[in-house]
Order: structure tokens, then sequence, then C-alpha cells
């Protein structure tokens, strides 16, 4: 008897061990399911009787890091009832699949952690058996967690998925800070399809989004009770947009030109009032007594952010009046498209001293939507694509950090 070894389980108590044999890099093991008699698909009656034994070489999940070789014996059993031969049930491997349950969920849990590549090589597996067990992993998931009531809030937003030339939308629950769904195109007709489809849209009291037309027609369709509300952050991008294209104007265009400390000063213009430092202040005075123009444009920029801490809509709606006959008044043309703006999207935009909704988490959740593309080097599968964004939702166990290739 060998006595420099030592016995480990399995763990498939299902299966009996007729041989084994370690190598350099893996194990062989020969196994046969332990029970002896079948049960007959046609007939139902239970028989004993052997047809044949048949090979099958089947993979495991690794052990002591060895790749582990299955040889299942397959028997075929006849019924003596009916006479019909019938291969006994796989429960460990399941119908026509050369790797166990196990593994394949193993390789799928892998796999949300680390790229298909990476999975595939330290396995030793086709990298197509590993995209299969992923879409198996999150396909369980997805319906292990089920279908939840329509939230309150409900966020829109655009991502691209080949550069400038398609985009997809996220629909995003706001009140759980979940993706809910991803529809193709940017359209009012993908979103009206899945808005359509909510269980309980009466529910929906607030929908926050860009300032994008489609999605506000497909709101105003399918979910004629519920309030638009105009992004925050988006409006006061382009404000400070705005600001830096003065700033742009002011100094000639060129970093390189006499001008420099416009250039070098470009941050300090965008931050807030309350977050400047004692020398960033003085800084800014010395640039607004040589540029008195750019301290009308930073001042237009400090107004619009006080005049989002008001709390009353009424008093809010008066606020916005002064700042556009301010903008109307002025000589800053770079400040004059906003009263377009205001005018197509003033009740959407004052909707948000009502719920006080922002787009931050759909921000968010598309810029990790860009780097699950940008680590798969971009997706031609769609359903592929749009299950991965869906497992990011908080809730799984181990969360998607880095995506496939």
């Amino acid at each position: 008897m060998q006595d420099d070894c030592i016995a480990v389980a399995l763990g498939l108590p299902q299966l009996k061990i007729l041989g084994q044999k370690e190598m350099e890099s893996h194990f062989e093991v020969t196994v046969i399911y332990r029970r002896g008699e079948a049960r007959c698909p046609r007939c139902g009656k239970v028989t004993v009787k052997e047809h044949d034994r048949r090979q099958q070489c089947k993979q495991d999940r690794r052990l002591r890091d060895k790749t582990v070789l299955l040889t299942l014996i397959k028997r075929r059993f006849r019924c003596l009832f009916c006479g019909k031969v019938f291969t006994e049930p796989d429960e460990v491997f399941g119908p026509r699949r050369r790797s166990s349950h196990r593994f394949r969920e193993y390789l799928g849990q892998e796999a949300l952690h680390q790229t298909v590549r990476r999975t595939a090589q330290k396995e030793i597996v086709g990298e197509g058996l590993v995209r299969r067990c992923v879409a198996e992993e999150i396909g369980k998931r997805l319906e292990a967690k089920g279908v939840k009531e329509t939230p309150k809030f409900i966020g829109l937003d655009e991502f691209s998925v080949r550069g400038r030339r398609l985009y997809h939308t996220a629909i995003c629950n706001l009140v759980e800070g979940e993706v809910m769904e991803e529809v193709e195109g940017q359209g009012q007709h993908r979103v009206e399809e899945y808005l359509d489809k909510l269980p309980q849209p009466e529910r929906v009291k607030g929908v926050a989004m860009d300032m994008h037309e489609p999605f506000r027609q497909a709101v105003q369709m399918c979910l004629p009770q519920a309030k638009i509300v105009a992004d925050k952050f988006h409006l006061i991008r382009h404000i400070n947009s705005a600001l830096d294209k003065v700033r742009s104007r002011l100094q000639g265009g060129s970093r390189k030109g006499k001008r420099k400390d416009l250039f070098k000063n470009r941050y300090i213009l965008l931050k807030g009032a309350e977050r400047l430092a004692h020398w960033e202040k003085e800084r800014l005075n010395q640039l607004f007594y040589r540029y008195p123009e750019l301290k009308g444009a930073w001042v237009l920029k400090e107004s619009f952010r006080a005049w989002y801490r008001e709390t009353d809509r009424s008093k809010a709606e008066e606020m916005l009046g002064l700042l556009e006959e301010k903008i109307a008044s002025d000589s800053l043309y770079e400040f004059k498209e906003f009263l377009h703006t205001f005018t197509n999207w003033r009740g959407e935009i004052l909707n948000y001293f009502e719920y006080r909704i922002i787009n931050g988490f759909v921000e968010g959740k598309n810029n990790r939507i860009k780097t699950i593309k940008r680590m798969a080097y971009g997706y031609r599968n769609m359903d592929n694509f749009r299950m991965r964004i869906l497992a990011t939702n908080p809730g799984y166990e181990g969360r998607v950090s880095h995506l496939l290739t």
C-alpha cells in the first residue's frame, strides 16, 4: 500500500470512484453513478437490466490546483416491461454536457471578476464555454431577483455603444439605485415600448432626464401623470461651459498667447465660490479687475448655483425671471442661448424644486457601462451587453468589477 499520499473527497456523493491516477498536471478519475436501477421514461417502470456501457470524458473543478478529468461510465438500461432502451439520468453533468454543473457555475462566477480569456486560460477550457457559463450565471441571478414593483422615480440617459453611430438608453430606478432596463437607440419609439410594459405606470411620480426631446415625448405619451425633471447638473454643466467660452474668448483661443493668466486659472473659475481657498479668491479678484466681462459671467454662474438652493418653487420661478432679464440685458452672447432653453424647458427645469431628483446615479452607471465596453473592446452581441449591464445592479453576490473580453 502506498504510504506517501492522502485521500481527498471529490465532493460528488452521487458518483462512485472506480479508479484514479494523479499526473503531473491533472487527475484522471474513473467514476460511475451509485444507483443500480433507473426509471423508464416511456412507461415509468423501474428496471435494473443494463443494456450496455459507454465512456464519456468530463471535466470538473480543480483539485489541489490541478485539472480534474472524469471518465464517466455511462450506462444504458433496457426496460423489462416495454422494451425501451434509454440512458440513465445525468444530474451531475447534465445531458450532452462535458463539464459538471458546479464547474460551469464556478466558471460563470470567476468570469464576473476577471476577463473571459484569463478565466479560460487559468482553467484550460475554451472561451466559448466561459461565455456561456457567464450568460447562465447572470440569467439565474436576474431570474432569482424577480420582478419588482414600479418605482416612484425613474432616470433616463443615453450612452454610446459604437462611437457616435449607435446609442442605447439606460432606464434606472432612482429609488433602489439600479438599472431597470437597457433599450436599443435613444429615440422615442424604443423608450415608449418599455414604458408601456411597466406593471404599474401610475406609481411613477417623476422622471429625471437631460434635455432630450425624444425622452420627453415618450414620457408624456406613456406616463402623463409623471412630472419630468430636467437634470440639475446637466444645466449647470452648460452654464460652466458658457463661462469657459467667455474665458476662452478673452484669452484669445490659445494658451500660448499673452493672456496666460486666464488659462492657468480656468479651473478656479469653475470652482464653487464656497469651496475657494483664500489665495484663490485673491487670484480671482485680480482677474476680475483686469477682465470685468469675465466677472459678469462668473457672477451669472454663481447666481444659477445659488438659485438651485432655493426651496420654494414659486420663489424659484420668480428668481428665474430675474436671471433671464439679466442675461437678456448683458452683452455676454455665450449665455443668450439659455433664453431659448428656458422657454422650451421651463416647466421641467422648475419641477426640480418639487421632487429634487437628479440623474447623478444614471450618469455614474453610464461611466460603469463605458468601463464594461472598454474592457471587452466593444460588444457585437447586444444581448450579452445588456446582461452585463443588468448584472452590475446591487444585491448580487460578487458584483461585476472587471468585465469580459
